[in-house]
């Protein structure tokens, strides 16, 4: 009677668990139909988001940047320059 009763209870469970997994599956692939066409949006932003930022990097972000650079180098020289005539000025007084 026993042996019955467990082998009643194996096939039931056999049953249930192929069930969770038809279940588990149709669960996934109607996720994924749902899922998917946002994750296509998704890419297609991201990419025309990639090919902005390039643009304004090559278009806005270089120059700019080369003028900062050029301005400091140009600070950078005048400075230099102002502090040798400063010094020659000095020398100058002191030989007086």
């Amino acid at each position: 009677m026993l042996e019955q009763f467990r082998d009643i209870m194996i096939i039931i469970s056999a049953f249930i668990v192929i069930g969770a997994a038809l279940l588990f599956s149709i669960l996934t692939i109607v996720i994924f139909r749902k899922v998917s066409p946002t994750l296509d949006a998704a890419r297609v932003f991201l990419t025309d988001l990639k090919s902005v930022s390039s643009l304004v990097t090559g278009k806005v972000v270089k120059p700019i940047t080369k003028g900062a650079i050029f301005a400091a180098g140009m600070r950078k020289a005048i400075s230099t320059l102002s502090k040798r005539s400063h010094r020659k000025e000095k020398s100058h007084d002191n030989g007086k």
